[in-house]
């Protein structure tokens, strides 16, 4: 075992709280680790983390451990650790262990102290930071020193390899405040009080813009914690700034600790429409990293690290390009000021962003003038965020970074798909599980492996199927990614063109096919097909054996015998996709409900070519754009089959319903063209 000392703010409600929390939920899982706690504090920031019952019991037991070892040492020092972990600033650094960690946020400035430098030749092995500005702080950082008493000149720098691991998203589950706001579009920002969170500038600028505007500024701000004291303290302030001058724009001061489903809550809210902040440096910005996560539109800074996280690959001109999705005030960076100059912290001379009023304003009203831009910029960088910081990845970042020097990180090898499978069940949000599920089924996983994996991962679920029949686009497409949005939605083949945003499995086969682009969109995706070959990029891929329609399951109605429990690897022929391989991933994901939309399995009488929603007559769209290979109107032998196709795939309908009931799955239909008996209830959008 591992005898590790964790030095942490574990449950203070503050940045480096978070932080220490991230650090532990890294280590803990590992079984070769026996992990000591020393709960320190920070600043004066309360003890209030939010924790569950059966993780504080957990902490709670390595504090007394490390009590324990205290209570048997006479002189109280405490060095016999084999890994040490020390959450916070680095001046505060004392060796205790072998090898010794600082993850720490670094410094909102450009430049570190030297003091921070120098325990870089004390023992300290590695600093970890949330972001390439922190990193940079110390690399790019160096004193001259002079001995005054051989009078010789060296120069101290960074001595300590400095790795970079950001913040990673949460799956919050909201708890929505009880508040009203009387003004229609609303800012909001959260922060403490202070000259580097610039909150007076922020008030100030926005009063001056919007004196004559129904528009409001929520604030949810505090001096150092949540007490009544405080509160007063902080309403004296916000009311000093805002005056009692009659204006249209209104400020709303929230005050008090809040929980992360709280927090989360106000980056949610239908009335608050953009998050501002006139930030003179960040290490991360987890407030801003929050609410861009959540489709918040932006305001910021156009300087330190949250500018990291900001940007994403945008479609512009036909082509992507990394662009900043945010509205960008522009800054002069400046030597900070005396006022804030903190010993050993935030040194004289080091210098930060000073917002322009004139672009903060500006910047606010086009945000306010042109909302729809900035709210379809939010949700790609939404997207980008939560794909690219998901939950998982960053901890295995973390998880490397602090054990991989002492010979415990072995990447793949140590990955436990039974804790995995927990994880996600975890995660009540569907489209969160499903980015979850992809980044699990992309470690080094057997199909067998995989498919275990998948067994009920969405118990009890309603799921969306999407088809390519003509009926798919007959509907009010609002109204379709309405019902898609919060759902589990499985898309069959070309249908991923048009909701690719709302995909959680996409599924394809080799007739009419395409080369589908995973780059922006990337979903769980299966393949069914005759060749052996994988014809695309795919998670699992299962092969048809034969093509005989008198052995296929529309036939033999073998329905058992062909579940992925059973046959994790082949496929029988069905005729169709829908029988092969759709259905029977439903049934083992374990949904409660099947819809289907744009399923019409009818032959459309005259011209082959025209049987999909995008071939059809006055589509509006190009088959060209939908196929790339292996047309099968173009093939006379597959044309000839076509109708004994349909016939067989239409009469086993009613089979098919009666088999999906009995394994507890409700199919309903959205199609005005599929020949499904009345006993299959048909649903209209």
């Amino acid at each position: 075992m591992i005898k590790v000392l964790l030095e942490a703010p574990i449950y203070t409600q503050s940045g480096y709280g978070e932080h220490a929390r991230f650090v532990y939920r890294s280590l803990v899982e590992n079984k070769n680790l026996d992990i000591h706690i020393n709960p320190l504090n920070w600043g004066r920031t309360p003890w209030s983390a939010d924790i569950s019952f059966k993780e504080k019991s957990m902490i709670d037991n390595s504090i007394k451990k490390l009590g324990k070892v205290i209570e048997g040492n006479n002189n109280g020092n405490v060095t016999n650790f084999d890994l040490q972990i020390h959450v916070g600033i680095p001046n505060e650094f004392q060796k205790k262990a072998a090898y010794s960690i600082c993850v720490t946020a670094g410094i909102e400035t450009d430049r570190v102290s030297d003091s921070w430098l120098a325990k870089t030749y004390q023992g300290l092995d590695k600093l970890i930071v949330p972001s390439q500005h922190s990193k940079d702080g110390f690399i790019n950082t160096a004193y001259e020193i002079i001995n005054k008493e051989n009078d010789t000149k060296s120069i101290l720098q960074c001595n300590s390899d400095v790795v970079v691991v950001p913040y990673p998203v949460k799956s919050v589950e909201i708890e929505h405040l009880d508040f009203e706001l009387d003004t229609k579009f609303n800012f909001l920002l959260v922060g403490l009080l202070g000259p580097r969170k610039n909150i007076e500038q922020t008030i100030k600028c926005f009063l001056k813009e919007f004196e004559n505007d129904e528009v409001g500024l929520v604030i949810k701000t505090s001096k150092t914690g949540g007490s009544i004291i405080d509160r007063d303290y902080t309403e004296k302030i916000i009311k000093s700034l805002v005056g009692n001058k009659n204006r249209k724009c209104k400020v709303y001061l929230l005050h008090g600790n809040l929980s992360d489903s709280e927090i989360h809550s106000l980056y949610k809210r239908e009335d608050i429409h953009c998050y501002v902040s006139a930030t003179a440096g960040e290490g991360f910005g987890l407030p801003i990293f929050e609410a861009a996560y959540s489709d918040l539109p932006v305001i910021a800074t156009d300087w330190s690290a949250h500018v990291e996280y900001l940007s994403a690959p945008y479609k512009e001109g036909g082509k992507f390009k990394e662009k900043k999705l945010f509205a960008k005030v522009d800054y002069d960076i400046k030597s900070i000021p005396e006022s804030v100059v903190w010993k050993d912290i935030l040194i004289e001379g080091s210098q930060w962003a000073y917002p322009k009023e004139t672009s903060l304003k500006k910047q606010m009203r086009n945000v306010y003038k042109n909302y729809g831009m900035y709210r379809k910029w939010a949700n790609v960088l939404g997207e980008n965020i939560r794909n690219k910081y998901e939950k998982s990845i960053i901890t295995e970042k973390m998880r490397e970074a602090l054990l991989s020097d002492i010979g415990l990180y072995n990447g793949e090898e140590e990955f436990d798909l039974a804790l995995a499978k927990q994880e996600a069940l975890n995660i009540e949000n569907v489209k969160e599980r499903s980015k979850f599920i992809k980044h699990v089924l992309s470690k080094d996983l057997s199909q067998i492996e995989k498919v275990q994996f998948l067994k009920d991962i969405f118990k009890d679920k309603k799921s969306y199927l999407l088809s390519c029949g003509p009926t798919l686009t007959d509907h009010d497409q609002q109204k379709v990614r309405e019902l898609l949005e919060d759902n589990l939605v499985v898309s069959i083949k070309q249908s991923f063109e048009l909701y690719k945003d709302l995909v959680d499995f996409h599924v394809y086969n080799g007739g009419n096919f395409k080369e589908y682009d995973y780059s922006e969109y990337n979903p769980i995706v299966l393949e069914a097909s005759v060749m052996v070959q994988r014809l695309g990029d795919c998670d699992l891929k299962f092969f048809i054996r034969e093509r005989n329609f008198q052995n296929s399951i529309s036939v033999k109605k073998n329905f058992d015998d062909w579940t992925l429990d059973k046959q994790p690897l082949l496929r029988p022929f069905g005729p169709g996709i829908m029988y092969e391989i759709v259905f029977f991933t439903l049934q083992h994901l374990g949904v409660s409900d099947i819809i289907t939309i744009g399923w019409d399995n009818k032959l459309i009488e005259g011209d082959a070519s025209q049987q999909h929603f995008y071939d059809k007559i006055g589509s509006g769209f190009s088959k060209d754009d939908f196929i790339d290979h292996n047309e099968v109107a173009a093939n006379p032998a597959a044309v000839k089959t076509l109708e004994e196709e349909a016939n067989i795939a239409s009469e086993v309908i009613k089979d098919w319903h009666t088999w999906l009931d009995s394994q507890g799955i409700k199919l309903s239909i959205i199609s005005s063209l599929n020949p499904a008996p009345d006993s299959v209830e048909r649903i209209t959008i």
